[in-house]
């Protein structure tokens, strides 16, 4: 019995070259989903980075913001001759424009907030009263947020209105340009309340004929005549919105909102 082997005749050359279309697609495919997966992942940390500053960033000027207006000797004094807490000098304030010190209405917003509080009391002294370095507040400056450290300017005093300028004093950056760039900062007032806790008094403050107007309980609507004694309280509440991308990727950007309740309220005899 005889054995008839085949000859093998291979693969043609058009069948190799199929072949090789076929492998450079599959290996092709699998290459662009490990970039595509290698860059989602590097987007994702990028992003994470972002998140975790502006959330670092937020976490410091709530816990600041929140102090506005602390009184070490309160308790034995007259709160409305808290010295950290005064209208037109040491109260919270929020300003649009730093140059002009443009400080906004009660319930305006700006890119720079500036307030005091008793940061340099010691327990058991007698004080209690405001320093330069009792004096606060955080701005916008280019693509920097800044805290201020000091009020004072090349060692002077601040003297009534410029104790709350956001265009004096000493300030320090507190983001790193290398890391972030903060491209919108925000102090928003509108849910401040101011109430006048000496309505109903039979007394016509807005000048119209009417009296106990409703209107006049509200102290940013009505504000009490100067010398009147009417007693006022604001509240305050500041809404925090930042907006930041990262210095390395501008195309990874990231924006944050927070809403701080100041704890002392503004009192105010009038």
């Amino acid at each position: 019995m005889m054995l008839h082997l085949r000859k093998q005749a291979g693969l043609t050359f058009v069948e190799v070259l199929v072949g090789l279309a076929v492998g450079v697609i599959v290996i092709g495919g699998g290459l662009s989903i490990y970039a595509s997966s290698v860059r989602s992942g590097s987007d994702t940390l990028l992003a994470s980075k972002l998140n975790q500053e502006l959330g670092a960033l937020m976490l410091v000027m709530t816990n600041d913001i929140r102090r506005a207006g602390y009184w070490a000797t309160a308790i034995t004094n007259e709160a409305d001759q808290n010295p950290f807490n005064l209208p037109g000098s040491t109260a919270l304030v929020v300003v649009d424009d730093m140059a002009a010190n443009a400080i906004q209405p009660p319930t305006g917003q700006g890119s720079c907030i500036t307030y005091a509080y008793d940061a340099t009391y010691i327990p058991g002294n007698v004080g209690g009263a405001l320093e330069n370095d009792d004096l606060f507040g955080f701005r916008l400056n280019g693509t920097n947020v800044q805290m201020r450290q000091t009020g004072t300017v090349d060692g002077t005093d601040c003297v009534g209105g410029t104790c709350n300028s956001c265009a004096n004093g000493v300030w320090m950056n507190v983001t790193d340009p290398d890391v972030i760039e903060i491209t919108q900062l925000t102090f928003d007032l509108s849910n401040s309340r101011c109430l006048n806790s000496s309505e109903p008094n039979e007394e016509d403050d807005n000048a119209d004929g009417t009296i106990d107007d409703p209107a006049e309980q509200d102290c940013y609507v009505t504000v009490p005549p100067v010398g009147s004694n009417e007693v006022t309280t604001e509240t305050r509440e500041v809404t925090i919105t930042l907006t930041a991308r990262l210095a390395a990727d501008n195309e990874v950007q990231a924006s944050a909102t927070h809403s701080v309740r100041v704890r002392n309220n503004v009192l105010r005899t009038w």
